[in-house]
């Protein structure tokens, strides 16, 4: 009796694994179809995508300019995102794709800055004629290598569920013709990015902005570094500092300068080494019972920018976090009381002694550069016609801003709301166009 329960008892365990066994490999088995499935309508809309893409570009070619091309152009721009998307789907993560991801994103950068702009005011130049006419071209490459892949995938029946398994266990793949295609396609795409994309004055302003070559003065040592920081902070001469130096290849040279207080707290701070202007300060310290209101941090904090040379600011916003005041500081362009919101500087300073403890100067330093500012074209009260008639504005003034293709454009600034929500509307100077809304 004892025998037969422990054969009952190992026969119903034996079953029982296998049953598990065969449940599980049924489950795999039904993945791995699922997911070949997915692959295989992933990359057969890359082609499809890429087919519509091309012809796309195409039809902007043969249009009269006008409003016609902003949906065109947006076409374009929906179009690369969709065959990005497409590509990010398949199971290419092991290969080196970032020429053609790269060439589609500049594409789409492309049509949707040229899509947001007023065409009637602003038409598309011969330069830019002449990029779509190479895109077209290159398109109808890429185009082709796609097909060609998709052909060989057809006829010879390829998994990509297989193909997934090899690039994750072979140290290198050889004489696949799928791998070989894709890597083929990234090859072709490799120079158009120079060829397409020449970078225009405005990103040319841009990268300089970021690398900060525009700033004057003379470079200055790692001695003097820890003077201005000394001047900067007010820690006292003779406190001990740990100077490095940026690593090659950084858009802007600086110092980073690390101490401690004299009461044991951390402090760092980075200034560029040309002109020796201050990028970043913080100090890391327990805040105590708070003495000061928001409004007396303000008036402390742009005493403390004043002192420093920084007396073209005012204060924008501020709000408290943990004791702490946050403030943002934009340029004010006198005698034309013109509102910079790009050139800010952020402060961080302590309520409960009105210590700066925290500055952030980059996006002042960046946007730095002298200015032409034209007279508005169009007055306050033109400008107003173009608000919805329900927006009851509150405060207006005007403003450089920086609009979605990246200009900066003087604005007249609008602060209102609309029903129970709070808006800041910007309505070009020079042809009213709306350039921004943002909910406050």
């Amino acid at each position: 009796m004892k025998k037969t329960l422990i054969l009952s008892v190992l026969f119903i365990a034996v079953f029982a694994a296998v049953s598990w066994g065969m449940y599980q490999k049924t489950q795999k088995d039904a993945l791995r179809v699922h997911m070949e499935n997915q692959y295989q309508r992933a990359f057969h809309e890359v082609n499809y995508q890429m087919d519509l893409l091309h012809d796309e570009i195409g039809s902007t070619l043969a249009m009269n300019a006008g409003k016609s091309l902003t949906p065109a152009l947006t076409e374009v721009w929906r179009l690369t995102s969709l065959v990005h998307s497409g590509i990010g789907q398949l199971p290419l993560g092991l290969l080196p794709f970032n020429e053609l991801e790269g060439f589609l994103t500049k594409i789409g950068d492309f049509s949707y800055k040229a899509a947001v702009r007023d065409f009637e005011s602003t038409p598309l130049s011969d330069d830019e004629y002449a990029k779509l006419e190479t895109l077209y071209s290159q398109a109808a490459d890429i185009q082709y290598e796609l097909r060609s892949i998709q052909n060989e995938v057809l006829t010879e029946q390829l998994r990509w569920a297989d193909l997934e398994v090899l690039l994750a266990t072979a140290d290198e793949v050889k004489d696949n013709s799928v791998i070989d295609g894709f890597k083929a396609v990234d090859k072709s795409v490799e120079g158009y990015t120079a060829e397409s994309f020449v970078m225009t004055e405005q990103e040319t302003a841009e990268q300089r902005r970021i690398q900060l070559s525009h700033i004057e003065g003379k470079e200055i040592t790692d001695k003097e570094a820890m003077t201005k920081v000394q001047d900067f902070t007010g820690t006292k001469e003779g406190t001990e500092m740990e100077v490095t130096e940026s690593l090659d290849g950084a858009d802007y040279p600086f110092y980073s300068v690390y101490w401690e207080t004299e009461k044991g707290n951390h402090a760092t701070m980075d200034l560029t080494k040309k002109g020796g202007y201050p990028l970043y300060y913080l100090l890391s310290r327990e805040i105590e019972k708070e003495t000061l209101s928001l409004y007396e941090a303000g008036e402390k904090g742009a005493a403390f920018l004043k002192e420093q040379g920084f007396d073209d600011v005012v204060l924008e916003n501020s709000r408290q976090d943990d004791g702490v005041a946050v403030l943002t500081f934009i340029r004010l362009i006198e005698p034309q009381n013109i509102y910079v919101n790009s050139d800010s500087i952020h402060l961080k300073v302590a309520l409960d002694n009105g210590e700066v403890i925290g500055f952030l100067g980059m996006d002042y330093l960046k946007n730095g550069e002298a200015r032409q500012i034209e007279e508005p074209a169009i007055t306050e009260s033109e400008a107003l016609e173009q608000l919805h008639s329900n927006f009851k504005v509150h405060e207006s003034r005007l403003a450089i801003i920086r609009n979605e293709m990246g200009d900066e454009v003087l604005s007249h600034e609008f602060i209102g709301t609309l029903g129970e929500d709070t808006f800041r509307i910007f309505i070009n100077s020079q042809n009213g166009q709306e350039e921004k809304v943002e909910k406050l």
